[in-house]
Parts: structure tokens; sequence; C-alpha cells
């Protein structure tokens, strides 16, 4: 079950503004490990930073410094959750998983949804029995 974004599985235009906004400030891969560690929470940017600190250990000193320059000292910074990213990176993975074979009470289980929301999922993504079928050839 997917709860953490990667560079590879998500568009910029899938993103929230502020996290494409801090994308272009310190990279795709940086922005979606704050995102992973701070979404939905506000977090303090120091004005100086230093080595040691927990934003320089996580995503890089020079991606942390660039951070810094842009948000450092402000009284908060709002990280989004990027639920709605996650969601459809979700979504995608139980489309792949059901067309490779996988049943709507496996993909319920597996995912902590119900059979019903499966069901939906795979219909607006225009899944069907067929498609699975197609995959065994």
């Amino acid at each position: 079950m997917t709860s953490v974004l990667h560079p590879d599985q998500i568009a910029l235009t899938d993103l929230p503004h502020q996290v494409r906004h801090i994308a272009a400030i310190v990279g795709l891969s940086a922005a979606l490990k704050l995102v992973q560690n701070y979404g939905g929470v506000r977090l303090y940017v120091p004005v100086t930073m230093r080595p040691d600190h927990i934003l320089a250990r996580m995503i890089g000193f020079d991606e942390a410094c660039k951070l810094s320059a842009e948000f450092g000292g402000m009284d908060h910074f709002d990280i989004p959750r990027a639920a709605g990213a996650i969601r459809l990176v979700r979504n995608r993975e139980i489309v792949y998983k059901f067309v490779k074979g996988k049943t709507l009470r496996q993909l319920a289980l597996e995912y902590v949804l119900t059979e019903r929301a499966i069901q939906k999922i795979l219909s607006e993504a225009g899944a069907s029995i067929d498609d699975r079928q197609v995959s065994l050839f």
C-alpha cells in the first residue's frame, strides 16, 4: 500500500501548488520527503541552516539551505498532505494489481478499503475483467 510518493510515480501537475513551489526550490525528491515527514503540519525553517539540522539531514544540506533562503524565519510554513496525489498513486497501483490478477477481495484487504470502493476505483479508471484477461496472454 502506497502512502509515500516517489518522483517516478507522480507528475508535478498532480501535486498541490505549495508542493510544486517547494519542488521548484529544492527538487521533487526533497519536496516529497518533506510531504512524507511533515505533510499536514506547520514547519519552522530557520534563517540560518546548519548541517546537523533535521531538515539538512532529511533532504541534504544544500537543499535545506535553499529552503532556508526562501522560507527561513517565517512564523509558519505549511506543508500540504498531498492526499489527492497519494490517492491517485494508490488508485493506479490498484488498477495495475487488478489487471495483473489480484481479486477485489485481495485488493480491499491490502488497501483497507471495501470491495465496493475497489470496484468504484476500477470503474473510474475504465478497468474491466477484459483488461485482466488480456494480461494473461
